[in-house]
């Protein structure tokens, strides 16, 4: 394929020699002014066809730029190119086209430079991408000629979910209702001993039960019950939905929402692959969020239960908000064992909402779990995130 790309451009010179050869031929058997001005005409567009045929296109140095700063789902993405081309003559039109979305690029009309650039903006979903190759084609005027070829330009390009202003003042309702309503604690709560155990190296002093430690005539540490302390978990369901994106949006507008209140905040991806963030509230955190939900993909078969079920990194959380789209009787049950220990905000993202699931949604709440249904539409960005927020 790659020969017969190449050869093509001298197959079509080829066919412009013939046709120089019938003109030639008919100026001087016919002679007079006609035919040889349709000679002459055709003559420097030969030449010029001849010219696009030797030009060393593949001597050209290609490179391509993205401004370094976060692009969010279907944000513009500007593309510069930049090209040095091997010989300063002007070419009819220079095409610049990105392989990664095919005709997609710019095309530079007669450019009198060796040194170009160009950009365009590229449109790409939330995710890594990797950008690979850039194709540069150059022809004649009249399309008789056209030349191709390929460089490799690898650049990185992270795309970041949207998000929109989750008002902060939805936090506090989650504790508004309901018989189990409760504050919500922005402080770590002090641990309580539950027991004793035998003293191992590396436990701190103030761990120490003295009391136990006297009576026994050894160092006894105190066992303390499970230790909560402020932060919030956001936890994303990784099951295939046809509204995943809009999960996605949700899960980063909450915990947006969170940490511009100095809630220490972090997010559990229950998926195919499970990845866990600590609850933490420096800046870095919402980066590292933002980070792990752009690469995240909704391939799981419901996995939320079994993650709910096996995980201990986040059970000395003060509460966590789970985002799904679908209600089922073992997430019930999961929530129910849950809500018992700590504050639970469940957000189900859904276009229906049936009888059966309005059953359990209030069955939820009497267990003291906040319960919204919130229709996709909802999760369209007014203000989409962008720039460096």
């Amino acid at each position: 394929m790659k020969m017969k790309r190449n050869g093509r451009h001298w197959f079509a010179f080829a066919g412009l020699l013939l046709l120089a050869a019938a003109l030639f031929s008919y100026a001087m058997f016919q002679g007079g002014f006609v035919s040889w001005f349709l000679f002459y005409s055709f003559l420097p567009f030969g030449l010029y066809a001849f010219l696009i045929v030797v030009y060393p296109l593949r001597r050209a140095a290609v490179s391509r730029t993205v401004p370094v700063r976060r692009y969010h789902a279907d944000e513009p993405v500007p593309v510069t190119v930049r090209i040095d081309l091997p010989w300063p003559i002007p070419l009819a039109a220079l095409t610049v086209v990105g392989e990664e979305r095919k005709r997609v690029g710019a095309i530079v009309a007669w450019p009198f430079r060796r040194r170009l650039s160009c950009t365009w903006p590229l449109q790409l979903p939330r995710g890594r991408h990797q950008l690979e190759t850039v194709i540069l084609e150059v022809g004649d005027p009249f399309g008789w000629v056209n030349k191709t070829a390929s460089f490799p330009a690898p650049c990185t390009v992270i795309v970041y979910p949207r998000y929109i202003e989750w008002p902060f003042e939805a936090v506090h309702e989650w504790f508004a209702n309901g018989k189990a309503a409760r504050p919500i604690s922005l402080h770590r709560d002090m641990a309580v001993a539950a027991g004793a155990r035998e003293y191992v190296p590396g436990d701190k002093m103030s761990w120490v039960h003295w009391k136990v430690s006297a009576r026994r005539q050894e160092l006894m540490t105190k066992e303390f019950d499970e230790q909560r302390n402020d932060g919030w978990i956001v936890v994303l369901d990784g099951a295939s939905s046809p509204v995943f994106e809009e999960l996605v949006t949700l899960a980063a507008s909450v915990s947006k929402a969170l940490l511009d209140q100095g809630v220490p905040a972090g997010l559990l991806f229950a998926g195919k692959k499970r990845s866990f963030l600590a609850p933490r509230r420096h800046d870095e955190q919402w980066t590292s969020i933002l980070l792990e939900l752009a690469e995240v993909n909704g391939e799981g078969k419901d996995p939320l239960v079994r993650t709910l079920a096996e995980e201990t990194n986040w059970r000395s959380a003060a509460g966590c908000v789970i985002v799904t789209s679908a209600l089922s009787i073992s997430l019930l049950q999961q929530l129910r064992a849950i809500a018992s220990k700590r504050h639970v905000v469940l957000y189900i993202v859904s276009r229906e909402w049936s009888h059966e699931q309005q059953s359990w949604a209030d069955g939820l709440r009497r267990n003291g779990v906040y319960v919204s249904r919130i229709d996709p539409q909802m999760l369209q960005p007014v203000q989409q995130g962008g720039g460096n927020g």
